[in-house]
Protein backbone atom coordinates (compact mmCIF):
# COMPACT_ATOMS: atom_id res chain seq x y z
CA UNK A 1 0.00 0.00 0.00
CA UNK A 2 1.82 3.61 -0.93
CA UNK A 3 2.20 5.64 1.63
CA UNK A 4 0.06 8.47 1.83
CA UNK A 5 1.06 12.12 1.04
CA UNK A 6 0.88 14.84 3.49
CA UNK A 7 0.02 18.53 3.30
CA UNK A 8 2.83 19.41 5.42
CA UNK A 9 4.71 21.79 3.76
CA UNK A 10 9.00 22.78 4.53
CA UNK A 11 11.55 23.75 2.92
CA UNK A 12 16.08 22.45 2.11
CA UNK A 13 18.25 25.45 3.09
CA UNK A 14 21.68 25.35 1.61
CA UNK A 15 23.93 27.27 3.41
CA UNK A 16 27.28 28.71 2.79
CA UNK A 17 29.30 31.69 3.56
CA UNK A 18 26.54 32.65 6.20
CA UNK A 19 24.32 32.91 3.36
CA UNK A 20 20.85 30.93 2.06
CA UNK A 21 19.32 29.62 -0.25
CA UNK A 22 15.99 27.92 0.04
CA UNK A 23 13.85 25.90 -1.81
CA UNK A 24 10.39 25.33 -0.99
CA UNK A 25 8.46 21.85 -0.57
CA UNK A 26 4.78 22.33 -0.97
CA UNK A 27 3.76 18.75 0.80
CA UNK A 28 5.45 15.42 2.50
CA UNK A 29 7.78 17.61 4.05
CA UNK A 30 8.36 15.25 6.82
CA UNK A 31 11.33 12.62 7.32
CA UNK A 32 9.65 10.17 5.17
CA UNK A 33 9.23 12.03 2.67
CA UNK A 34 11.21 14.99 2.01
CA UNK A 35 13.72 14.06 4.93
CA UNK A 36 14.77 10.86 3.05
CA UNK A 37 14.84 12.40 -0.04
CA UNK A 38 17.47 15.09 0.93
CA UNK A 39 19.40 12.65 2.66
CA UNK A 40 19.87 10.48 -0.30
CA UNK A 41 20.97 13.81 -1.93
CA UNK A 42 23.55 14.28 0.68
CA UNK A 43 25.18 11.22 0.53
CA UNK A 44 24.81 11.16 -3.85
CA UNK A 45 26.32 14.44 -4.30
CA UNK A 46 29.15 14.69 -1.32
CA UNK A 47 30.15 17.52 -0.17
CA UNK A 48 32.23 18.61 -2.92
CA UNK A 49 28.97 18.42 -5.00
CA UNK A 50 26.71 20.25 -2.73
CA UNK A 51 28.93 22.88 -2.90
CA UNK A 52 28.89 22.72 -6.50
CA UNK A 53 24.85 22.69 -5.92
CA UNK A 54 25.02 26.02 -4.07
CA UNK A 55 27.91 27.98 -6.17
CA UNK A 56 25.40 26.83 -10.06
CA UNK A 57 21.69 27.68 -7.93
CA UNK A 58 20.31 30.49 -9.33
CA UNK A 59 17.89 32.44 -7.17
CA UNK A 60 14.62 33.56 -8.88
CA UNK A 61 11.71 35.58 -7.57
CA UNK A 62 8.31 33.60 -8.12
CA UNK A 63 6.71 36.63 -9.45
CA UNK A 64 9.11 36.51 -12.82
CA UNK A 65 7.86 35.23 -15.92
CA UNK A 66 9.30 31.52 -16.43
CA UNK A 67 11.43 31.58 -19.74
CA UNK A 68 11.09 28.80 -22.35
CA UNK A 69 14.65 27.55 -21.34
CA UNK A 70 13.61 27.47 -17.36
CA UNK A 71 10.26 25.67 -18.30
CA UNK A 72 12.11 22.86 -20.52
CA UNK A 73 14.40 22.60 -17.39
CA UNK A 74 11.92 21.37 -15.53
CA UNK A 75 9.61 19.50 -17.97
CA UNK A 76 11.10 16.57 -16.53
CA UNK A 77 9.90 16.42 -13.23
CA UNK A 78 6.73 17.73 -13.66
CA UNK A 79 4.17 14.65 -14.70
CA UNK A 80 2.92 14.92 -18.47
CA UNK A 81 -0.87 15.44 -17.34
CA UNK A 82 -0.09 18.38 -15.22
CA UNK A 83 2.64 19.96 -17.61
CA UNK A 84 1.04 23.24 -19.50
CA UNK A 85 2.93 25.41 -21.84
CA UNK A 86 2.29 28.76 -19.70
CA UNK A 87 4.16 27.59 -16.76
CA UNK A 88 4.49 29.64 -14.22
CA UNK A 89 7.12 29.52 -10.81
CA UNK A 90 3.92 28.96 -8.80
CA UNK A 91 2.92 26.28 -10.89
CA UNK A 92 6.46 24.54 -10.78
CA UNK A 93 6.62 24.83 -6.78
CA UNK A 94 3.37 22.75 -6.68
CA UNK A 95 3.70 20.21 -9.39
CA UNK A 96 7.03 19.43 -9.00
CA UNK A 97 6.83 16.13 -6.98
CA UNK A 98 10.62 15.91 -5.79
CA UNK A 99 12.50 19.33 -5.96
CA UNK A 100 15.76 17.29 -4.98
CA UNK A 101 16.09 15.50 -8.63
CA UNK A 102 16.39 19.20 -10.60
CA UNK A 103 19.11 19.57 -7.94
CA UNK A 104 20.72 16.51 -8.12
CA UNK A 105 20.60 16.76 -12.19
CA UNK A 106 22.77 20.47 -12.14
CA UNK A 107 19.18 22.67 -12.92
CA UNK A 108 20.56 25.85 -12.25
CA UNK A 109 17.46 27.83 -11.21
CA UNK A 110 15.80 28.46 -8.13
CA UNK A 111 12.59 30.34 -6.69
CA UNK A 112 14.15 32.26 -3.64
CA UNK A 113 12.38 31.49 -0.70
CA UNK A 114 14.59 32.35 2.18
CA UNK A 115 11.61 34.50 3.63
CA UNK A 116 9.77 31.52 3.69
CA UNK A 117 12.57 29.76 6.45
CA UNK A 118 10.95 31.28 9.57
CA UNK A 119 7.71 30.79 8.47
CA UNK A 120 5.65 28.91 11.49
CA UNK A 121 3.67 27.22 7.86
CA UNK A 122 7.12 25.77 7.05
CA UNK A 123 7.00 22.86 9.50
CA UNK A 124 10.45 20.86 8.69
CA UNK A 125 13.63 22.50 7.76
CA UNK A 126 16.49 20.50 6.28
CA UNK A 127 19.74 22.44 6.44
CA UNK A 128 23.24 21.62 4.77
CA UNK A 129 25.58 23.69 6.41
CA UNK A 130 28.29 23.86 4.25
CA UNK A 131 30.22 26.10 6.75
CA UNK A 132 30.07 23.59 9.29
CA UNK A 133 29.65 20.79 7.29
CA UNK A 134 26.69 19.50 9.62
CA UNK A 135 22.77 18.34 8.23
CA UNK A 136 20.47 19.63 10.85
CA UNK A 137 17.10 18.84 11.40
CA UNK A 138 14.20 21.35 12.46
CA UNK A 139 10.52 20.39 13.29
CA UNK A 140 8.38 23.34 13.40
CA UNK A 141 7.11 24.33 17.26
CA UNK A 142 3.21 24.55 15.68
CA UNK A 143 2.41 20.87 14.60
CA UNK A 144 -1.16 20.56 13.02
CA UNK A 145 -2.89 17.20 14.12
CA UNK A 146 -6.01 16.08 12.06
CA UNK A 147 -5.67 19.51 10.09
CA UNK A 148 -9.01 20.27 7.48
CA UNK A 149 -8.03 23.25 5.57
CA UNK A 150 -4.16 24.62 5.10
CA UNK A 151 -5.31 27.86 6.71
CA UNK A 152 -3.88 30.30 9.08
CA UNK A 153 -4.01 33.23 10.98
CA UNK A 154 -1.80 36.06 11.63
CA UNK A 155 -3.66 37.62 14.25
CA UNK A 156 -4.16 34.51 16.80
CA UNK A 157 -2.58 34.55 20.44
CA UNK A 158 -0.74 31.27 19.57
CA UNK A 159 1.39 32.42 16.46
CA UNK A 160 3.83 34.35 19.01
CA UNK A 161 4.58 31.53 20.63
CA UNK A 162 5.64 29.09 17.81
CA UNK A 163 9.22 27.51 19.10
CA UNK A 164 10.92 25.86 15.95
CA UNK A 165 12.84 23.22 17.38
CA UNK A 166 16.42 21.11 16.10
CA UNK A 167 15.66 17.80 16.86
CA UNK A 168 18.90 16.24 14.66
CA UNK A 169 22.31 17.80 13.85
CA UNK A 170 24.84 14.90 12.09
CA UNK A 171 27.74 15.44 10.08
CA UNK A 172 27.00 16.29 6.60
CA UNK A 173 29.67 13.67 5.01
CA UNK A 174 28.37 11.08 7.87
CA UNK A 175 24.70 11.32 8.20
CA UNK A 176 24.16 7.74 9.96
CA UNK A 177 21.45 5.25 8.81
CA UNK A 178 18.88 6.03 11.65
CA UNK A 179 18.86 9.64 11.63
CA UNK A 180 15.16 9.64 10.95
CA UNK A 181 14.84 7.29 14.25
CA UNK A 182 17.05 10.07 16.02
CA UNK A 183 15.25 13.20 15.26
CA UNK A 184 11.62 11.23 16.11
CA UNK A 185 13.10 10.35 19.79
CA UNK A 186 14.55 13.10 20.50
CA UNK A 187 10.57 14.81 19.88
CA UNK A 188 9.22 12.16 21.87
CA UNK A 189 11.27 12.72 24.89
CA UNK A 190 13.09 16.17 25.11
CA UNK A 191 9.95 18.53 23.77
CA UNK A 192 6.80 18.98 26.46
CA UNK A 193 3.20 18.71 25.01
CA UNK A 194 1.42 21.85 25.11
CA UNK A 195 -2.25 23.01 23.84
CA UNK A 196 -2.93 26.11 22.97
CA UNK A 197 -6.09 28.19 22.41
CA UNK A 198 -7.25 27.85 18.50
CA UNK A 199 -10.73 29.84 18.72
CA UNK A 200 -12.10 27.50 15.84
CA UNK A 201 -11.71 24.36 18.22
CA UNK A 202 -14.69 23.58 20.85
CA UNK A 203 -12.47 21.58 22.91
CA UNK A 204 -9.73 23.58 23.43
CA UNK A 205 -12.37 26.90 23.94
CA UNK A 206 -14.54 24.62 26.24
CA UNK A 207 -11.65 23.68 28.38
CA UNK A 208 -10.67 25.92 31.58
CA UNK A 209 -7.51 23.98 31.85
CA UNK A 210 -6.03 24.00 28.40
CA UNK A 211 -7.12 27.64 28.54
CA UNK A 212 -5.16 28.46 31.43
CA UNK A 213 -2.37 26.24 30.98
CA UNK A 214 -1.53 27.97 27.33
CA UNK A 215 -1.19 30.71 29.49
CA UNK A 216 1.19 29.79 31.94
CA UNK A 217 5.00 30.53 31.92
CA UNK A 218 6.77 27.55 29.97
CA UNK A 219 9.77 27.38 28.54
CA UNK A 220 8.57 27.83 25.29
CA UNK A 221 11.82 26.18 23.53
CA UNK A 222 10.70 22.58 24.25
CA UNK A 223 7.24 23.24 23.62
CA UNK A 224 5.18 21.72 20.36
CA UNK A 225 2.12 23.21 20.42
CA UNK A 226 -1.02 21.25 19.17
CA UNK A 227 -4.44 22.52 17.87
CA UNK A 228 -7.22 20.61 16.12
CA UNK A 229 -9.38 17.53 16.52
CA UNK A 230 -6.38 15.48 18.41
CA UNK A 231 -7.95 15.32 21.89
CA UNK A 232 -6.92 17.92 24.93
CA UNK A 233 -7.68 16.49 27.76
CA UNK A 234 -5.56 12.69 26.96
CA UNK A 235 -3.17 15.07 26.06
CA UNK A 236 -2.80 16.62 29.31
CA UNK A 237 -3.28 13.73 31.38
CA UNK A 238 -0.30 12.51 29.89
CA UNK A 239 1.88 15.02 30.97
CA UNK A 240 0.49 14.86 34.96
CA UNK A 241 2.81 11.36 34.09
CA UNK A 242 5.35 12.33 33.20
Amino acid sequence: MARPITKKKGSIVLKKDNFLKVAYVHRDAQPSGLGKKVVRMCRQLGIQGLNDLYDRTILIEEETAMTAEQREAYRPYIPEQLWKDDLSWTDTLVRVKDVTKPMIDGVPYMVDYSAFCGAWRNRWRYIIDLDNNTFTVVRGGLEMLSQREDEFFDDADYCAKIAHTRVGQFPLDDIPEDWADQCAQYWKKNVMLLAVDFYQNAEAVFSKEVQDEAKSDHDYERIKFYYGDNGYNELFNDMDKK
